[in-house]
């Protein structure tokens, strides 16, 4: 799969771990229509690419995403397709991508994440904050309404009573506080090496458990506890005859690590 040719992402790849960050420092990562575009195609080949086993976004410079860029001409670049551009969602359904992926996907958050770039943040699986990690809705303060799909994840990390102060007042939430009320799920001084720690971790796991976990999760969240136990058993159909599910069972009664192949 070729990785190259992006204008404003960074992408490699290795060893089951694919590592992504918006390079756009000098706009604190703020994010323009052909931010939007490559993202959309870059997702689209993580999720093809079964060598792909985990995916991280990291940041470059002082902020992980300061949200879309105002005040600013788009710059060179290609438009966006017909079909993009007449999308239902349209380009702000790029916050569906990294939930979309059957795969994990984990966000190495220091530096700002704001608006757009919160929802970007929220989006991801997992979390690792640093020391100067630090969110806001911030619509409120421009008089905009809430977009990117923010409304739907932050409650459900946070809870409503906490998401409708969020949105009402903008504040800034940071670092330390924002672990403690579920916007990270860690609170690390080197995010970015713990959060490749944990991605080649993942990466040596099984594929199809993890995929059907993640799955299982997303699907949980608008269904009945009787509709996820349904699709709970499907799932476990599907990977019954498994050669990693056969593998994980040697391994336990051999009493050694086991190396899962996703097949």
């Amino acid at each position: 799969m070729d990785y190259t040719g992006y204008e404003d992402l960074v992408v490699d790849v290795r060893d089951g771990v694919a590592t992504f960050r918006i390079n756009r420092p000098d706009r604190l990562n703020a994010y323009r229509t052909h931010t939007r575009v490559e993202i959309f195609d870059l997702a689209a080949k993580l999720q093809a690419d079964d060598d792909v086993r985990v995916v991280v976004c990291t940041a470059e410079g002082r902020g992980f995403c300061s949200g879309a860029e105002l005040g600013r001409a788009e710059g060179d670049g290609p438009p966006p397709s017909r079909a993009e551009r007449t999308s239902r969602l349209g380009q702000n359904a790029f916050t569906m991508l990294m939930s979309g992926l059957d795969k994990p996907t984990i966000a190495s958050i220091n530096g700002v994440a704001a608006g757009g770039g919160m929802a970007w943040a929220c989006s991801f699986d997992i979390r690792i904050l640093g020391p100067s990690a630090r969110f806001t809705t911030v619509f409120v303060r421009r008089a905009f309404t809430p977009d990117n799909g923010l409304t739907y994840f932050l409650p459900r990390l946070v809870g409503e009573a906490r998401a409708y102060e969020l949105f009402f007042t903008g504040r800034e939430v940071a670092a330390e506080e924002a672990a403690r009320i579920g916007l990270g799920n860690e609170l690390v001084d080197d995010p970015d090496a713990r959060a490749m720690e944990m991605a080649r971790e993942l990466a040596a796991g099984p594929p199809l458990s993890i995929m059907w976990s993640k799955r299982m999760i997303q699907y949980g969240r608008d269904h009945s506890l009787a509709d996820l136990i349904e699709y709970e058993r499907a799932a476990a159909a599907h990977t019954r005859d498994s050669d990693d599910r056969k593998e994980g069972v040697r391994a336990f009664l051999e009493k050694r690590k086991a190396v899962f192949t996703g097949q």
